[in-house]
């Protein structure tokens, strides 16, 4: 009997070569279909299709009338992916994100402000059509959901869609750690984030992402017609995610905070800018009860090996072409100055507030306050 195959549109991220490793571990002869780009040098060994992902004469031209008993599309477009191979794969899944969900972006639409949380998978939807004024094409990433469960239900293929969160690790195009992991080696006494990074945002290692693939790779009929939501079992606030990134880079990062609606560096570690929903926790659960899914690498272990990678790339984080931190110090010194000097501006007005609640009664508890805190 000849053995499985695999085709993983991606396999050089993040998650890439855990996937690929992965694949490979159950039995399956797998090959990836990538630009070609960015190669990993000591990646899986395995059959490589260079072309553009992104149309439809490329993805034909690299594919051709191949069939694969699973398809995995990370990354490409995916509704021209999905129509390639239908009828030509028996499982295809597919790689999306939160955004899909309607108040990750542009919260304010939605009353109350935000998501529902923690968010089920049923969560309301973003709507097929871009809603003027257009903050971010999120249209586009519900018409590829669209595309790909109704080729599902047309027989083309066992579809199943997982939902992304921030994904971190080694050689993710989007380095957000590098914000803080760079601060520490320019020994800078302090970073800004928005709000003292308050904020819960569910995050992705890229092993465990891949591994939640893997899962749905491994019961194929369960994940049929299926979306799940990825994350990491643990939750860290944006502020513990900072702290933890610069002990593993070696050094300790007090926080200065800021407003949020103050634009600085605060806005550059976390995706669309601080702009979408303050906070974003995923129910998993969904994906642990039909597929088995639990981590299987901690957020400080993942952590860890992202900046270890990073600070073995040095150059290529500096160089990096999503950066959105222009890590001008000068003018961070320049904005908490001023920021110190309006708040000693407005602190006698806010004293009466002070006032009032120091004398609430401490502590509250399930049943009520206790004086004294006895």
């Amino acid at each position: 009997m000849s053995a499985r195959t695999a085709l993983v549109i991606g396999g050089t991220g993040p998650t890439g070569p855990p996937l690929v490793e992965g694949l490979l571990e159950r039995g399956l002869d797998t090959t990836i279909f990538h630009t070609g780009r960015h190669e990993v040098p000591d990646g899986p060994d395995v059959p490589h299709l260079h072309g553009d992902p992104y149309d439809a004469d490329g993805i034909a031209d690299a594919l051709g009338d191949g069939r694969w008993d699973v398809v995995i599309a990370t990354y490409g477009r995916v509704r021209l992916l999905a129509q390639h191979v239908a009828g030509r794969c028996e499982h295809f899944l597919a790689v999306g994100g939160t955004p899909v969900y309607d108040g990750y972006i542009d919260p304010h639409r939605r009353v109350p402000t935000g998501m529902d949380m923690p968010v089920h998978e049923d969560h309301p939807l973003v709507p097929v059509e871009d809603r003027e004024p257009v903050t971010y094409r999120t249209g586009a990433i519900r018409r590829t959901e669209d595309t790909v469960f109704e080729l599902g239900r047309r027989g083309a293929f066992g579809a199943t869609y997982l939902r992304y969160p921030t994904v971190y690790g080694p050689r993710n195009p989007h380095a957000w750690e590098w914000t803080v992991v760079r601060r520490v080696l320019d020994g800078r006494p302090w970073m800004i984030l928005s709000d003292d990074g308050r904020g819960i945002h569910s995050r992705a290692g890229a092993a465990n992402a891949a591994h939640a693939i893997l899962c749905a790779v491994d019961h194929p009929e369960a994940a049929a017609q299926q979306a799940y939501n990825v994350a990491d079992d643990e939750l860290v606030s944006i502020r513990q995610w900072a702290e933890l990134t610069a002990l593993a880079a070696g050094g300790d990062l007090p926080i200065r905070s800021l407003p949020g609606e103050l634009p600085s560096p605060g806005w550059g570690v976390i995706a669309f800018g601080y702009q979408a929903t303050p906070s974003c926790v995923l129910d998993t659960s969904k994906i642990r009860e039909q597929l088995g899914y639990a981590d299987v690498m901690s957020v400080r272990d993942g952590l860890a090996e992202t900046v270890e990678w990073m600070l073995a790339h040095r150059e290529e984080m500096d160089a990096n072409p999503n950066l959105v931190d222009p890590f001008d110090y000068a003018a961070e010194d320049r904005l908490v100055a001023a920021y110190d000097a309006a708040m000693a501006s407005v602190a006698e007005a806010a004293e009466p507030f002070r006032a009032i609640v120091g004398r609430m009664t401490v502590p509250q508890t399930a049943k009520g306050a206790r004086a004294g805190g006895s």
